[in-house]
């Protein structure tokens, strides 16, 4: 047998020996002389995304925290510069403790000072936790909105995420199926919408009483077809955004709001509160038949960012309506339309808003070009109010502008048996001219209007001073003295 010295000696080993050292030695000088990679710190630097949102919609079937209950959703972290840079990437709130973060192989929800090399990436790996036996907890919100931060050089931008936490029927950007031509929603487990939905035309969505309805920010439900809504006095048909917290009971803006579009026909809501949106009921074109667009009863729109009840040369007939606390107008017709108001009460106050503008407000403007000086169309004007309050913190709450350019401009309109507050009660072109046997600018003496609390005391002027309307009924479903009735939505 050969000894180790005899081997080694070995003039082909020893050579092959002298030039594997010298390869290593001429390694370790070329990569201890590379220069390392430049992390820029050029304010312009971002990261792109695989994607803006991570939705998780997920059927959650196990119990326990211990385990996911949700599939593993990635994220791709993009530097698209040259150089590389440095990233703080964090979780942001994750208040009731549903998401977790694998930031890079770093089980962590935030990494400060991340390298991303320069025309490299990293990934990100989200779970939702959930326990199933929590799903229908009360305190919890129905979608659990979060956001991934990522700082670089100053540059703030976000990843969103977005999933289900509680039992409901979720509608997610969608056309609804309506293959029978109708839907039914029931009262019991809530709906919930995230993003739009459309109620396509030749359809009829029908609303049990007792039926709750939660949108989430930006979300908003649109009308091609026909929309019944069948509350009662005492229980009504709710629609609000999805935040549940105590502190977003009356805050306007969480969601748009109700839209009907120019195919729709024959709507109806009855005993609906429509709350803490941006526009509560939108209308937008005049009815395709003998019919009314919009027939609205005994329904509540509060606390809206914009405007309560929208009419863009609509067709409306609206009894016994409580509008309250809009931050522009608790009413608007514009471009001329048909509207027939009968005992509601349209008020808004400083509660919420600091007002500019008045809050009922009819309009027979043409729409024109951007130039403003061409007609693009023009449409009349017609309306009949009886029996309202019209009222609020401004001096004057009405503007009623017949604009000759509109088409009937002068229309046929009248305000009848009405508390009004207006300065524009005389002279030409001005309310006079349309008012018969109405009350001005006298305190209706509500309740409490720092709290929506718009019914009225047994001093108020309001008080019999009606007109006979064949209304039973108020807005409470108490009983009205019709030959005498109370002015606005509560006898």
């Amino acid at each position: 047998m050969r000894n180790i010295t005899t081997v080694v000696n070995h003039p082909v080993i020893k050579k092959t020996i002298r030039l594997s050292v010298f390869t290593l030695l001429l390694s370790v000088v070329f990569f201890s002389c590379r220069k390392e990679e430049q992390i820029t710190t050029d304010s312009s630097a971002k990261l792109t995304f695989s994607t803006d949102t991570v939705w998780f919609d997920t059927v959650f079937v196990q119990s326990g925290t211990n385990q996911p209950l949700s599939v593993t959703k990635r994220v791709w972290v993009y530097n698209p510069n040259a150089d590389a840079v440095k990233v703080n990437i964090a979780l942001k709130g994750n208040q009731y403790g549903v998401y977790k973060l694998n930031i890079d192989g770093q089980p962590s929800n935030t990494v400060s000072g991340k390298v991303i090399r320069g025309k490299d990436s990293l990934i990100i790996f989200v779970q939702m936790y959930v326990d199933a036996n929590g799903l229908n907890d009360p305190t919890k919100p129905f979608i659990v909105a979060d956001e991934i931060d990522f700082t670089t050089n100053g540059n703030a931008q976000v990843v969103n995420i977005a999933g289900y936490a509680r039992k409901a029927n979720y509608l997610r950007n969608a056309v609804l199926d309506c293959s029978s031509n109708s839907l039914h929603w029931t009262q019991g487990i809530p709906y919930v919408i995230y993003d739009s939905i459309l109620v396509p035309s030749g359809c009829t969505l029908t609303i049990d009483a007792g039926t709750h309805i939660y949108s989430h920010v930006k979300s908003c439900l649109l009308v091609a077809g026909t929309l019944i809504v069948n509350g009662t006095t005492s229980n009504p048909v709710i629609f609000e955004g999805d935040r549940l917290e105590p502190d977003y009971a009356n805050v306007p803006g969480q969601w748009i709001g109700v839209r009907f579009l120019t195919s729709s026909k024959d709507n109806v809501i009855k005993n609906g509160v429509i709350k803490n949106g941006f526009i509560g009921v939108e209308v937008d074109s005049f009815s395709n038949n003998q019919n009314p667009k919009l027939l609205l009863q005994e329904s509540i729109i509060e606390n809206m960012t914009a405007f309560g009840l929208a009419g863009f040369s609509a067709d409306i007939v609206a009894t016994n309506n409580l509008i309250t606390n809009c931050g522009n107008y608790s009413f608007i017709g514009a471009l001329g339309g048909n509207y027939h108001l009968y005992h509601n009460t349209i008020a808004t106050f400083g509660n919420t808003f600091n007002r500019t503008t008045r809050t009922f407000i009819l309009d027979n403007s043409p729409y024109t070009d951007a130039s403003g000086n061409n007609i693009i169309a023009a449409f009349p004007l017609n309306f009949d109010l009886k029996n309202n309050i019209i009222y609020g913190s401004q001096d004057d709450e009405i503007l009623l502008n017949t604009n000759s350019s509109g088409g009937n401009a002068t229309g046929k309109g009248y305000f009848q048996n009405c508390i009004l507050k207006t300065l524009d009660y005389a002279g030409s072109n001005s309310l006079g001219n349309t008012t018969f046997n109405n009350i001005i600018n006298k305190d209706p003496k509500f309740n409490d209007y720092t709290k929506n609390d718009l019914d009225i005391s047994t001093s108020s002027p309001a008080k019999g001073k009606g007109i006979y309307l064949n209304t039973s009924i108020d807005l409470k479903g108490r009983s009205r003295n019709l030959s005498a009735p109370t002015i606005g939505c509560y006898e």
